[in-house]
């Protein structure tokens, strides 16, 4: 009896160190993320999108948006009323196409070294055909973009 309730105390801890896949990849600076796309991107004064990439968690069912952000970049901007403009182009497998926008108030998230913006997403398809991303502000109800903007092609929303 003894024993059985060893096993089921070291299977308990052994399921509360596992980690969700998100934190997993942002511990380690998105390095291993296979879908990523490198940017290099100065989108608004200082902030700099580094890397972006879309993390799916099977386990928790989730897809995850992540912006790695260069490390210079500081909590400045996101005391503003700046928002992150993320408009998708998507292609379902019946070629019926859409278009959404994931537009959020974005927020500062630091792992060890890393700085990222993460936002989570749900689309099923495995391939967003168009990515624009801007920041802009909200001024008598209507978008006011301010800084740059960018526009990526075939963002993989799988990466296992």
């Amino acid at each position: 009896m003894n024993q059985k309730k060893l096993i089921f105390l070291i299977f308990i801890i052994a399921c509360m160190a596992c980690k969700p896949k998100v934190e997993l990849y942002l511990e380690r600076g998105l390095d291993i993320l296979s879908n990523k796309k490198e940017l290099k991107f100065k989108i608004y004064q200082d902030l700099i999108i580094d890397e972006l990439g879309v993390i799916r968690d099977q386990k928790e069912n989730k897809k995850t948006l992540v912006f790695k952000l260069n490390k210079s970049v500081t909590d400045t901007f996101f005391k503003t009323e700046n928002l992150l403009g993320v408009r998708v182009w998507i292609e379902d497998k019946n070629k019926n196409k859409r278009i959404e926008n994931w537009d959020f108030k974005p927020k500062l998230t630091q792992v060890n070294d890393y700085k990222y913006i993460i936002k989570e997403i749900f689309v099923k398809e495995h391939q967003i055909k168009k990515m624009k991303l801007y920041i802009y502000q909200n001024r008598d109800n209507k978008k006011h973009k301010v800084g740059k903007d960018t526009l990526l092609h075939k963002i993989n929303t799988y990466n296992d």
